[in-house]
């Protein structure tokens, strides 16, 4: 991390729990939270917790249990899963003639998209059907008219 925030979200949250002379356990047992989870907190290892709504409140209880401003403690981890969402998504170019790497490598690394559908072949309706379906209704119209005007 850097800039403001020169320490992770772990690092801090343990800094501020050890600061207060708190063990995980009394954290744990005051805010209902396993202390697997706790230990994964402090290690920044947000993995562990499938679900990111679970995370967030975890960080929250234990923001409110340590008497930590919550949104600083929100706002510290969405820094963090920021920076390390475009870690994942960073890719170094060669710095060296020689090592560019190979099509099959750069064709790996590159995100699948579904290929789009070819596109449609525009019919082109003959003259000729369009003239006979016309002489069909004008026909219709005209019996329907003598039909008419001859009751």
């Amino acid at each position: 991390m850097t800039g403001r925030y020169s320490e992770t979200l772990g690092q801090y949250l343990r800094r501020e729990r050890e600061s207060r002379s708190v063990s995980l356990e009394e954290v744990s047992r005051g805010t209902r939270i396993g202390l697997p989870i706790l230990e994964a907190l402090e290690r920044d290892d947000f993995d562990i917790i499938p679900q990111k709504e679970f995370l967030l409140g975890f960080l929250r209880g234990y923001a409110r249990h340590l008497g930590l401003q919550r949104e600083e403690v929100l706002r510290r981890y969405r820094i963090q899963a920021e920076v390390s969402s475009r870690k994942e998504k960073f890719r170094q170019m060669s710095l060296f003639p020689g090592t560019v790497p190979s099509l099959e490598e750069i064709e790996e690394a590159a995100p699948e998209f579904p290929e789009a559908p070819p596109p449609r072949e525009k019919r082109n309706i003959p003259w000729k059907i369009l003239l006979q379906i016309a002489l069909v209704v004008a026909a219709l119209g005209l019996s329907l008219y003598l039909h008419q005007a001859l009751k």
